[in-house]
């Protein structure tokens, strides 16, 4: 077995910064890291499905639903984000069957989202929406993904519209780069068209005939 270096916190400032990042990187999660996730029963420990989308309350820039189809059933069901117990690295756990819908879900699918430009008030130009990053504690909409690469947070004056995303002003300048960039759903859209092979050309079987010479004509004197 490969031995693996220890971890080690030598003072508490080190332990502190250590705890907080790791609680912050449970807290916010991305929505494609959401998606695939399994859904679970907690208190039946019943396999529900798996997620396959997001649904949000643009106005209220908030989380809404959740949903997941299952490989035994056609349709798919969704639930209320209010009834998720706790996000686990792989797992998201439902607080039990009950909370399980089978009407249409509420809100504004996520994938609706993606692509749009985003404009800070001030008229400055970010790029598009790559990705949508929520606090798992209260399920708002903590920051978004950008396709450059760079993440922003957003405030109380952002606006999801129909055809643009605004931001407060000043935030271009609020853009940092992420760790996890190029990661996201256009990111992995554009990598995908790059890595398909070229076709090869077809060789044709004709042969080019060689250029018959001409022999000159002596002029006569």
């Amino acid at each position: 077995m490969i031995s693996r270096p220890r971890l080690t916190l030598n003072t508490r400032q080190d332990k502190k910064s250590y705890n907080f990042q790791k609680e912050e990187r449970k807290v916010r999660l991305k929505y494609t890291e959401l998606k695939g996730m399994t859904v679970l029963a907690d208190k039946e420990g019943k396999l529900l499905g798996s997620v396959r989308k997001l649904q949000v309350d643009s106005k209220r820039k908030v989380a809404v639903g959740l949903v997941f189809k299952s490989k035994s059933l056609s349709g798919e069901r969704w639930s209320k984000v209010a009834k998720i117990k706790r996000v686990g690295e792989d797992v998201v756990f439902l607080a039990d069957e009950k909370a399980v819908r089978e009407d249409a879900p509420s809100g504004r699918d996520v994938r609706d989202l993606l692509g749009l430009p985003i404009t800070s008030l001030d008229g400055k130009r970010l790029g598009a929406l790559d990705d949508l990053i929520v606090e798992t504690t209260n399920w708002s909409i903590a920051a978004l993904a950008l396709d450059s690469g760079g993440e922003v947070d957003l405030s109380k004056d952002a606006v999801f519209g129909e055809d643009t995303i605004l931001l407060q002003k000043g935030a271009f300048d609020q853009i940092r780069q992420s760790s996890s960039s190029g990661s996201g759903f256009l990111a992995r859209v554009f990598s995908a068209e790059e890595e398909a092979p070229k076709k090869p050309r077809r060789k044709t079987g004709r042969k080019s005939k060689p250029k018959k010479k001409t022999a000159k004509r002596k002029s006569k004197r």
